[in-house]
This record gives C-alpha cells, structure tokens and sequence, in this order.
C-alpha cells in the first residue's frame, strides 16, 4: 500500500466534499423570477396584454408580452407599469410610461395613487433604466438598475397596455386599454433573488 497515493486520494475526497457541501449551502445562484398570465382578447389591438414575467436581482427586469406589437406609430401602443417597492405605503412609488412603437420616449416618473406625480423623471442616482423593443417577439423589456428604485428587497407590478382603436368610416377613434388581471391590482411580491 502506497501512503502517498492514500493520503493524495484522502486530501482529494476531503476537498470534493467540502466543495460540494459548500455548494449546496450556497442556495440557488438564480434570481427570483415570476411569470403573470393575462387573458388574451382583452384588447381588440396588438399592444393586448398576453404575459408579464419579472425579475428581482442584481437588476429589475420587466419583460411585458403583447399579441401583435407594430413599428408603425399610427398604432399608438403604449405601455404603464406601475411599481411597488414599499408595503408601508398604498400604491406604486413609480410609473414607467412609454410608447411601444418605433421612435417613441419613455421615462420613470414618481407615482402616488395611481398617478404620475409631474412630469420631473425621478432621480438616477448613479444607476439607469432602459426599454428595448422586439417587434418579432411582441416584446417591450425594462431594465432598472437598483439604485434607481431605492434598492428594494421585494417589488410588486402592475402592467397596463393601450393603443389607438381605430374604427371604420367617420366615427373618431378612440384609445383601448388592458390591465394585467384586475384593474389597479398588483402581483404578489417579488423578493429579491
């Protein structure tokens, strides 16, 4: 029996062992993500409202899924989501408002009851936010950075879609909107993962 051999294959289990015991003590490395389902045809448009999926890690992601989403700005789809990072406090903290047809602004702007509070986009502090656009996918996606939103441990949304109806003949057209599930109903919270 070779000593040298017994004592390298002992370091050897002894190091695989505590590696693996460290690794499942360090839990899931994946964020907490959550996937909300909205009925389909509840907007007779393409900004309908089909799935929300967030994301609460070392970013806040909101990846907001249409029906038939379109460049053309004629269509005037656009997007609300309303985002909640204090449970001492009624209501979202924030809006994101922004078109989701080619070309169109967006901005993050303080809320209180359901309503922007002015037009001043709140403050960056260091960190940023960004929408992209996938008209193959009907895809709007929202970046925050933390910072931006206070740093929250947890975050609950609410979506809301619309887009310009437009009816046939001389009749004006007028504005359709969609809620994610109930109007002015938020999802469960979402800890950070």
């Amino acid at each position: 029996m070779n000593t040298r051999n017994t004592k390298i294959r002992r370091f050897a289990t002894a190091a695989l062992v505590s590696a693996l015991g460290a690794t499942a003590l360090a839990g899931p490395a994946s964020a907490e993500t959550v996937v909300f389902k909205d009925a389909a045809g509840d907007l007779d448009h393409g900004a309908d409202l089909r799935r929300v999926r967030v994301v609460n890690d070392e970013k806040v992601r909101v990846k907001v899924v249409h029906d038939d989403l379109v460049r053309a700005y004629e269509s005037g789809s656009s997007l609300s989501v309303f985002i909640d990072t204090d449970r001492q406090r009624k209501g979202p903290e924030f809006v994101f408002l922004g078109g989701t047809f080619e070309g169109a602004d967006y901005a993050l702007l303080p809320a209180k009851g359901w309503r922007r509070v002015g037009d001043r986009q709140v403050p960056l502090h260091g960190g940023m936010y960004i929408m992209k656009l996938d008209y193959a996918k009907d895809t709007a996606t929202i970046r925050f950075d933390r910072e931006v939103l206070g740093d929250p441990g947890a975050i609950r949304v609410e979506v809301k879609t619309g887009g310009e109806l437009v009816p046939e003949g001389d009749e004006p057209a007028t504005t359709g909107v969609d809620w994610l599930g109930k109007t002015k109903d938020f999802t469960p919270w979402v800890k950070r993962g």
